[in-house]
């Protein structure tokens, strides 16, 4: 583990800890506490925790590559209805790329979309949580968050960009002149974003977003970060 991985490992919890007496006085700041975050990785799990509100989302402690994300975001409903069934690493079609993470965690699917539980023990913790998680969708109030990460190429930006859904977000690392993009401002690696839940609220109004509102008020700050670190980009 290097110095900034311990850093930022000790950085998450501790407000990990915080979050248990803090949420509650957050989320007075919410006029929309009743909502659904689907997000391509661990980031809505983090906001949740950090807001003091309930997980109505299956998306938590888990993430997708970035294909398998937006075809899961453009047929939401289906997607959800599926009965999500269990591969090893070997049939997976992201075989070579798990195992140079050496995964070890569940591997789900859902028809052709595949999900890395990251943080379950098992299968079965997996789909009881997935199952029951599900159920609490509210299909009447949905936030979408995507980072550009995982193998994401142009075409996954693009076509996030282009879903019919109005609340919606996306990390780039750099300005691609969309409209859901949110330039990442934290480090950058070969045009990916490596970790998006430490500084998860740092370039975004976390409260206007989940609330509905404009949240992009970071971006100048941002834009210059980005362009520093861009420029020893490792």
């Amino acid at each position: 583990m290097t110095y900034k991985e311990f850093k930022d490992a000790v950085r998450v919890k501790t407000r990990e800890k915080m979050n248990i007496y803090l949420g509650k006085y957050r989320n007075r700041k919410l006029s929309n506490k009743n909502v659904t975050i689907i997000s391509n990785n661990c980031w809505g799990g983090h906001v949740y925790r950090y807001l003091g509100i309930e997980y109505l989302s299956p998306t938590i402690g888990l993430y997708f590559f970035a294909d398998d994300y937006v075809k899961f975001c453009k047929n939401l409903k289906y997607y959800i209805d599926q009965e999500l069934q269990f591969i090893s690493v070997d049939e997976s079609k992201h075989k070579d790329n798990l195992v140079e993470r050496n995964t070890i965690c569940p591997i789900g699917v859902l028809d052709d979309v595949e999900i890395v539980f990251l943080h379950y023990k098992s299968q079965q913790e997996a789909l009881e949580k997935w199952k029951r998680r599900s159920k609490r969708i509210n299909w009447n109030n949905i936030v979408f968050k995507f980072s550009e990460q995982n193998y994401c190429s142009m075409k996954e930006i693009i076509e996030f960009d282009k879903l019919p859904y109005d609340r919606k977000i996306m990390f780039t690392t750099k300005d691609y002149h969309v409209k859901s993009q949110i330039l990442w401002g934290g480090i950058c690696i070969k045009g990916d974003i490596p970790n998006d839940t430490v500084l998860f609220r740092k370039f975004i109004d976390l409260i206007k977003f989940i609330n509905g509102k404009d949240c992009k008020k970071r971006q100048r700050y941002a834009g210059k970060r980005l362009k520093k670190l861009n420029k020893a980009e490792v």
